[in-house]
């Protein structure tokens, strides 16, 4: 299959300015296309040092979603806990302890790691690291996804 690459942003609509007040003839429409990725690395029962995760997300991204994927389940444990941060100095900052059950296929993180930190990646892009507390885990592989939309500059409200 062959692959389309963009230099983006990629934006969709159909109006892109605001002229008038009727919606769909003359009122602004555009709106970014919402993106993801997944990592290349593997999170195990032995990554316990912050890991890159092959994620980089663009400039100014708004984070949408965090997705523990288990690919295979974290034996013997019931207090495993994957966190996603923004540097491998903090692994911690987007998603702080995900809990993830030995019976777990996938985890979805909907609390940010604190106010504020899935609204705007900041002005230069990031690699995602990942780390993995695995307690009495004696196996365990996961995959993390995020979804984000590109160049949303945010400013905080």
């Amino acid at each position: 299959m062959a692959n389309t690459t963009f230099s983006g942003p990629v934006r969709a609509g159909t109006i892109v300015d605001t002229t008038g007040t009727t919606l769909g003839t003359n009122v602004k429409n555009i709106g970014p296309v919402v993106l993801t990725q997944s990592s290349t690395v593997a999170l195990t029962n032995a990554t316990t040092a912050a890991t890159a995760l092959g994620i980089i997300i663009p400039a100014n991204s708004q984070i949408l979603s965090v997705v523990i994927m288990i690919e295979q389940l974290f034996a013997n444990s019931a207090t495993t806990t994957i966190a996603v941060g923004k540097s491998a100095a903090d692994a911690t900052n987007l998603i702080a302890a995900a809990s993830v059950s030995a019976t777990a296929t996938s985890v979805n993180p909907t609390v940010p790691a604190s106010a504020g930190a899935w609204r705007t990646v900041g002005t230069s892009d990031v690699e995602l690291y990942g780390i993995t507390v695995a307690n009495s885990a004696t196996a365990g592989k996961a995959r993390i996804v995020v979804t984000y939309s590109q160049n949303a500059a945010l400013a905080a409200l």
